[in-house]
């Protein structure tokens, strides 16, 4: 029996399968605080009956109190810090700051740091590194003085002035002004508004928002609106979104689908990123703005007017299909029967979720056979006046034309520190060049309505376009690009003047703080003379050697830009950061651009981290936990993306305590020494 169960057990081995082992008891305050932070559960549910039939005999033995668990989270958070901090210090590398504020659900505003940099890891491997640093509560109004005040005590807590060289945040007005505060503080990487990076998934936002505010879509009313104005510009009444918070990013941004159509998903919630509801005042357009709009004629296909009624027909079909279960079960009979593509229902148009706009018109297309045909049953339908017609149809298959481009760009910059600054300029200029075909390409198929507010997006984009003239960043990491250099530029016409701009920008970097010392002559060098300089005609072939590009065997720039250009087989640019960190590898410097270049080209082009740790933090300070303090939702949360990043380590906790309760003890003998 007994070699049975050994042979068993050696069974379950191979598989990987082996007890819990000995836990130190005293760890188990340490997993406790750890486990509380980072699921986001209530103090209290450690002693859970139904949670302590999981867990181990030693740590049900030694399981701390709740008061004990939010005091140990807190020592846990400086312990933590203490290590992080010295692990900073050693960085070899630049660093960048995303900035964002936020109110928690019980009424504390906080601001939220995300660190990212380049970490290389005990075998060799780099990676880039996005996490967020710290949480601190924002006491007094959001000013850009007190916010500028507030990330200087963070930055120099975590000794890192001198590393900062660029910091992203959204385009508020109060940013701009932190921003030339912080310029004032004088660290030495950061000059102010050229390291100030705007965030790209806002200024997305703020485009597409433009082009759709014609037709009453997220448009915010001020004034008293009739049941009838309000039954057209929002699906809001809808049960599901009654409890949606404007403010969490993952609210903001979202596709709604049945229940039991799981298998059509398309987006890993993780993957999902929102801005905040874009306020008037950041996409008013100048006069002159106006004059290039084209009028409008009562025979077009249709107008502003008759849009914002065709957005309210379908808001109403969405409306119907969600409040009567007979008419949902009826349309999807339909779907199946006509040969719909899945999933069969119409999404709902949120006020606060720009996209679900283009969610709701493409299930409208969808679904559209199934829609002429429900529609018309009395039992089922909508009322006749929201019956959809082939005007509404065309309406919703150019509109979705106009912004699935946006809604794709939108997910390519939400993934999860992937939103690079190299990639901005390309971006930016596929949006231009699509913008610009609908206005011009497209003239005879689109009506004056959706060219003028095509328009409107191309005239905030272009605005937004020369905001990267202000930083050199974008310029520098085109040109270090592997697969870009000079050449996008003369492809994408740009003026020779600012080509030559661009290197010039990147030769001013690169010799400022990367070229590397000349080195130093030895003795026997210096005794013997240098050549004497060469006359006549000698001296004109060096001047025209040098004029020829004569230098470039000793000039990086002239080399790198010299070279050829780096695609992958399918044609297609390459990463440009893991291109430089296989460089790296190979020992390859490129005449010491290869720092400027992991540099600058791990430089974040978004927000998108910060946005998501508030949607952690919107799940840390659920109903039941309103009564926490801010420095418990600060300090829980800092602790809780410490722990998901793999920086806390086994027995910090213990051996922080131990650490100062001799430190104590080390103080009361001097005191007694002294007497």
């Amino acid at each position: 029996m007994r070699q049975k169960e050994t042979k068993n057990t050696q069974k379950l081995a191979a598989l990987g399968i082996s007890g819990t082992g000995d836990v130190d008891p005293r760890e188990v305050p340490q997993l406790c605080a750890v486990w509380c932070a980072e699921s986001a559960r209530p103090f209290s549910a450690l002693g859970e009956q139904a949670h302590k039939g999981i867990l181990h005999p030693v740590v049900i033995k030694n399981l701390p109190a709740r008061k004990t668990v939010s005091d140990d989270i807190g020592k846990l958070y400086t312990a933590v810090q203490e290590k992080f901090i010295e692990s900073l210090k050693n960085h070899n590398g630049a660093m960048y700051l995303g900035l964002d504020a936020w109110q928690s659900p019980n009424g504390f505003d906080i601001l939220g740091t995300v660190i990212y940099r380049l970490v290389e890891g005990d075998s060799g491997d780099v990676n880039l590194e996005a996490m967020p640093l710290d949480f601190v509560q924002l006491r007094k109004s959001h000013t850009g003085v007190y916010l500028a005040e507030t990330v200087r005590v963070i930055v120099e807590k975590f000794g890192i002035r001198d590393k900062i060289c660029g910091i992203v945040t959204d385009n508020a007005s109060n940013n701009e002004t932190m921003i030339n505060e912080i310029k004032s503080y004088k660290w030495p990487r950061f000059k102010g508004d050229g390291q100030w990076i705007r965030c790209f998934a806002h200024i997305l936002n703020l485009i597409a928002q433009v082009i759709l505010r014609p037709f009453g879509s997220h448009k915010q009313n001020k004034t008293i609106l009739t049941s009838v104005d309000q039954e057209q510009y929002s699906d809001e009444d809808d049960e599901d979104d009654e409890d949606a918070d404007p403010a969490d990013p993952d609210e903001q941004i979202r596709i709604d689908e049945d229940e039991d159509d799981d298998e059509d998903k398309l987006l890993n919630k993780e993957n999902v990123l929102a801005s905040e509801l874009i306020s008037d005042n950041e996409i008013e357009l100048e006069d002159e703005d106006l004059k290039e709009m084209s009028d409008e004629d009562e025979d077009d296909r249709y107008t502003s007017t008759s849009c914002k009624l065709t957005l309210a027909k379908f808001r109403a079909v969405s409306r119907k299909l969600n409040k009567s279960p007979n008419s949902k079960s009826r349309f999807k009979e339909l779907c199946h029967d006509l040969e719909c593509l899945r999933p069969h229902n119409v999404g709902r148009d949120v006020r606060t979720r720009w996209n679900s706009t283009l969610e709701q018109l493409s299930s409208i297309i969808r679904c559209s056979p199934a829609i002429l045909e429900w529609q018309k049953e009395k039992r089922y339908g909508t009322a006749q006046h929201h019956h959809i017609n082939q005007n509404d149809l065309d309406l919703a298959r150019d509109l979705v034309e106009v912004l699935q481009p946006f809604y794709d760009i939108t997910l390519q910059v939400s993934i999860r520190g992937s939103a690079r600054i190299a990639d901005i300029v390309v971006f930016i200029d596929q949006i231009t060049s699509h913008l610009s075909s609908a206005i011009s390409d497209k003239y005879d198929d689109y009506p004056p309505a959706l060219r003028n507010a095509c328009r409107a997006g191309l005239q905030l984009t272009n605005k937004y376009y020369t905001l990267t003239d202000c930083s050199p960043l974008y310029q520098v990491a085109m040109i270090l690009h592997p697969s870009f250099k000079d050449e996008y530029f003369k492809l994408a016409q740009w003026q020779p003047e600012w080509i030559e701009e661009s290197i010039r920008l990147t030769r001013d970097m690169w010799e400022t703080n990367y070229k590397p010392p000349p080195p130093q002559p030895t003795t026997s060098q210096r005794s013997n003379p240098g050549p004497k300089p060469p006359k006549g005609v000698l001296a004109g072939l060096a001047g025209a050697s040098e004029a020829r590009g004569g230098n470039t065997n000793t000039d990086p720039i002239h080399m790198w830009l010299a070279g050829g250009l780096c695609l992958t087989d399918e044609g297609q640019p390459v990463n440009p950061l893991k291109w430089w960190i296989r460089q790296r590898r190979a020992g390859n410097t490129h005449g010491g651009l290869l720092q400027m270049a992991l540099d600058v080209l791990s430089c974040p082009a978004t927000t998108v981290d910060v946005e998501r740790s508030f949607s952690f933090g919107r799940d840390y300070v659920s109903l039941r936990r309103h009564r926490l303090s801010a420095s418990s939702v600060t300090q829980g949360m800092t602790v809780a993306f410490y722990s998901k990043n793999g920086k806390i380590g086994s027995g910090v906790l213990h051996k922080w305590k131990l650490k100062k309760k001799n430190e104590a003890k080390q103080r009361d003998k001097d005191k007694s020494a002294r007497r």
